[in-house]
């Protein structure tokens, strides 16, 4: 079935689709399932079994952020304004979004009848509530660079909610398609904190599913909403998320049936995938952000830009490529994906020179040795032991920290590390990609990196409304990194899927994130 709207709206992303400061900014149809639909009639009935590669901890948009956490989450959650296939920011729960001629004012208006899963509705104030809740210092919500810019947000009707920025901002509409723009219920969030439970470990939003039953480190189950305002969806029962994290357990789970999807494959299953040696589907769409090693500026000795561009002259990243990733990835110079148009664009970056690495080593004139963090996986433990026999040879001294998951996003959080391989999934916008990570006043930016250039090309990009200029200003942020930053970029992000092959409809966005609410299995 398939459900069409007008949209007032493209993100910039994907083939650099116009933003411009029209009040009625751009109108086309788009079929919110048009991207899934096969020669298949979808099958109603059944239960999906996913596999990922860590477990969550908990959906509250306060702490959210990690991709394991979103593949979950979408589950039950929607957003107020969402990503096609083609990578624009389209709406979803919204239904038109129109920005003022200066560019500091978005009104939303919401589609009427949405209800909550515990029954209570989706209107206005449910907005206001959420975004203020996100805004107040006090909550600490990791999404404080992606909101700090809102001056205020208001209910001017029912359904009508108005968004006033302290600065323009190009980038707006693609926060409203990511966490902070996940709608989630003011009651269940107040009834939570008055009998001192944690909302985030009973999420209730507006998607197609709700949960239902939650065994932490075992599984998460979420059952078919009757209620979802898309009538006729979703096609499943139910789902159950399993998190498992080792890769070769999760593809024998995928092979013997027990589970229907498998996300964040191994290279060697996307690569046999690939060739059909395998008889699993492999559903591959381009990613938003990369994988790198990053470093921190502010600690001894990654803290000299002299040591960051040895180690960058000192990766030989295309024999990385070829031999952990069996080429399925091309080089990354920068920290966009292919998905967004900055991503497509010409970035030179330090090229593999060992004599020029020991050159910039004997200039900084001190011994090199630093912690290089990873997760416990064999991927990323085998990345930092090619990563430390490359860095050895030119003279730096590196020791492997193995973390779990969660362990490894919480040093970075807190600028607990030296060195740490590092994958981002991106955002729907550039800025997203960079201003919280790079910009010097920002909560997110990991590394401490700090140069005034690179804070005012991100101010005049977050403030620009014509496409090509900010591709421009976003190409010179990639320059200005790949000279001085703290991130060694290795390959873009790509979202790979295998699945079982009665699975049916799943979408290819470039946010990676699977829209199980489309998806259905064939007999």
């Amino acid at each position: 079935m398939r459900t069409e709207l007008s949209i007032c709206l493209r993100g910039y992303v994907g083939r650099a689709a116009r933003l411009g400061r029209d009040t009625a900014l751009m109108l086309l149809t788009v079929g919110l399932l048009g991207a899934s639909a096969t020669a298949a009639a979808p099958r109603h009935g059944g239960t999906l079994n996913v596999g990922l590669e860590a477990d969550f901890p908990g959906f509250d948009p306060l702490i959210m952020g990690a991709l394991v956490e979103r593949m979950v989450a979408m589950s039950f959650y929607e957003t107020l304004m969402d990503m096609n296939a083609q990578g624009e920011i389209v709406p979803h729960l919204a239904e038109s979004l129109k920005v003022s001629d200066d560019g500091t004012s978005y009104t939303l208006k919401l589609r009427t009848g949405i209800k909550f899963h515990d029954g209570t509705p989706l209107d206005a104030a449910a907005v206001v509530f959420n975004f203020r809740r996100l805004m107040d210092p006090a909550n600490g919500c990791r999404c404080q660079a992606n909101v700090v810019g809102i001056k205020s947000v208001d209910a001017t009707g029912p359904h009508t909610v108005v968004f006033t920025l302290k600065t323009p901002d190009a980038a707006f509409p693609a926060v409203l398609a990511d966490v902070p723009g996940m709608a989630t219920s003011p009651t269940a969030i107040r009834k939570a904190q008055e009998a001192g439970l944690k909302y985030a470990d009973t999420p209730v939003g507006t998607g197609p599913f709700r949960l239902v039953e939650w065994k932490r480190g075992v599984s998460l189950k979420v059952e078919r909403n009757p209620d979802y305002w898309q009538k006729g969806l979703p096609y499943l029962d139910g789902v159950v998320y399993r998190p498992i994290p080792d890769q070769q357990t999760r593809m024998a789970s995928l092979t013997a049936g027990d589970i229907q999807l498998s996300a964040v494959p191994s290279a060697q299953d996307v690569a046999a995938a690939k060739s059909g040696t395998t008889r699993v589907q492999l559903v591959e769409s381009p990613g938003l952000g990369s994988a790198f090693a990053m470093f921190n500026a502010k600690r001894e000795p990654t803290n000299d830009p002299r040591v960051r561009q040895a180690l960058f002259h000192a990766t030989d990243r295309a024999l990385i490529l070829k031999t952990l990733f069996r080429g399925i990835y091309p080089l990354a110079n920068q920290p966009f994906g292919p998905g967004l148009a900055a991503g497509r664009q010409d970035v030179k970056f330090p090229a593999y020179d060992p004599a020029k690495a020991r050159a910039l080593l004997k200039e900084y004139g001190k011994p090199v040795k630093f912690t290089f963090s990873v997760t416990a996986t064999p991927d990323s433990v085998q990345m930092a032991q090619v990563l430390q026999q490359m860095w050895q040879k030119v003279g730096i001294e590196v020791k492997i920290e193995q973390l779990e998951q969660l362990q490894l996003i919480g040093k970075a959080i807190k600028h607990d590390f030296n060195g740490m391989y590092f994958r981002w999934p991106g955002r729907g916008d550039p800025d997203m990609n960079v201003y919280p990570f790079f910009h010097s006043k920002s909560t997110r930016n990991y590394t401490q990196y700090a140069n005034p250039e690179m804070d005012r090309l991100l101010e005049v990009g977050r403030g620009t409304f014509d496409p090509k200029t900010r591709l421009a200003i976003y190409t010179q942020v990639s320059q200005l990194l790949a000279s001085d930053g703290s991130y060694l970029f290795l390959f873009p992000s790509t979202n790979f899927f295998l699945t079982s092959r009665k699975l049916q409809g799943l979408p290819k966005i470039p946010d990676g994130l699977p829209r199980v609410g489309q998806v259905w299995l064939a007999k």
